[in-house]
């Protein structure tokens, strides 16, 4: 077992994590059993929920069966049965909260080009993989 000693300001910074994500609902399209656990992991201590979609295709179902559910969705690139982009596009298409809830793409793919078609296809921003801890709070506390 080990014990993590926060300082008072580090303490702090944790508790506007909790307050700014406490049960705000993410919805994560990732087909890989690793990058989901990850995920998990590192915002386990936010209070985020996150719910998981194998696919574009079960994220695309999930979201439309409750929209006003989920405050952001997170989606790889990748993914066998519908990519990222295609999901994104059914999603924009639905209208309503379909076009106004943010969506960022997880993906490998950090090249320019990569992140600018995340963009075209209607995603609001772009995290890059492997997920950095920092990196993944500063681009939620954006959105969220």
């Amino acid at each position: 077992m080990s014990i993590v000693i926060l300082t008072a300001e580090e303490k702090a910074e944790h508790q506007k994590l909790i307050n700014i994500f406490y049960d705000r609902k993410i919805l994560a399209a990732e087909d890989i059993y690793a990058n989901r656990k990850i995920l998990q992991i590192l915002l386990e201590d936010t209070g985020a929920v996150l719910e998981f979609a194998h696919d574009g295709k079960a994220a695309v179902e999930m979201f439309m069966a409750n929209p006003e559910k989920y405050d952001l969705v997170l989606t790889d690139i990748h993914m066998p049965e519908m990519n990222g982009y295609e999901a994104v596009r059914q999603i924009r298409a639905l209208g309503g909260r379909g076009k106004e809830i943010p969506i960022l793409a997880m993906t490998a793919n950090v090249f320019r080009e990569d992140i600018e078609k995340c963009l075209a296809a209607g995603m609001n921003d772009h995290i890059g993989k492997p997920l950095e801890l920092p990196v993944l709070i500063k681009k939620l506390k954006k959105y969220l």
